[in-house]
């Protein structure tokens, strides 16, 4: 065994260099026992959030000013003035964004079907709140056809591998022509004009992108092309 810093050949029993006073060390001798200058450091296992507790917790947040809202209504006015309004857009929060959660492995066409049956639910509440008489011949028909547009999407989105090109220009188209059914159905309901204004150019606009999205779905070498370019 030599001194790491003057090199002397030194004993095995040897604690420090005689010629340098270095301490001596070697890798294969073990070290005696003593007090560590510090205390060993002690790591908790890190814990981790319940997911069932968050939902939990998040649903209380929501319940508490739902129940407020109606307790406070009635308690004022002796019956439900606007409160409805405010719980309703509560329920409808909770069940777009929050109920889903609730689930793992939960097919997406249900929970978008259910979105917008909640939605239908709530204007029909708001129409009978104002005596608007305009769910059956304006909202209900427009709740109604966003709701197969999007459930069509999602579903061959979710079952399709291929052709999703195909599925994005659909939806582009039927978003075109949906528009136009709103402007229509806004003319016949609120008497607001007896010609399509408005609905036409976003009608023009999803006609052109969706018959674009379907000439590059058709042609391989252009989407390749474009893939490269765009990196998509």
């Amino acid at each position: 065994m030599y001194c790491i810093k003057c090199g002397v050949e030194l004993k095995d029993s040897e604690e420090k260099c005689p010629l340098c006073g270095t301490v001596v060390f070697h890798p294969d001798m073990k070290r005696p026992d003593g007090e560590k200058p510090y205390p060993a450091e002690s790591r908790r296992p890190a814990e981790t959030a319940s997911r069932s507790g968050m939902l939990f917790i998040t649903s209380i947040m929501f319940l508490v000013p739902f129940v407020l809202s109606l307790l406070c209504d009635w308690k004022v006015n002796g019956t439900l003035v606007w409160s409805g309004y405010a719980a309703g857009a509560l329920a409808l929060v909770y069940i777009i964004v929050v109920l889903p959660m609730w689930f793992r492995h939960a097919t997406p066409v249900i929970f978008v079907a259910a979105d917008f049956v909640a939605i239908g639910l709530y204007l029909l509440y708001i129409d009978f709140a104002v005596n608007g008489h305009w769910f059956l011949s304006f909202a209900f028909p427009v709740t109604g056809g966003a709701m197969l547009i999007a459930c069509a999407a999602v579903t061959l989105l979710h079952y399709l591998r291929k052709g999703h090109l195909f599925v994005y220009a659909g939806t582009l188209i039927a978003i075109g022509g949906f528009a136009v059914l709103v402007e229509f159905l806004i003319n016949i309901t609120f008497h607001v004009s007896d010609t399509l204004v408005w609905s036409l150019y976003p009608l023009a606009c999803s006609l052109i992108f969706g018959v674009t999205l379907i000439v590059i779905a058709c042609c391989p070498k252009m989407r390749e092309g474009l893939r490269r370019k765009f990196f998509i």
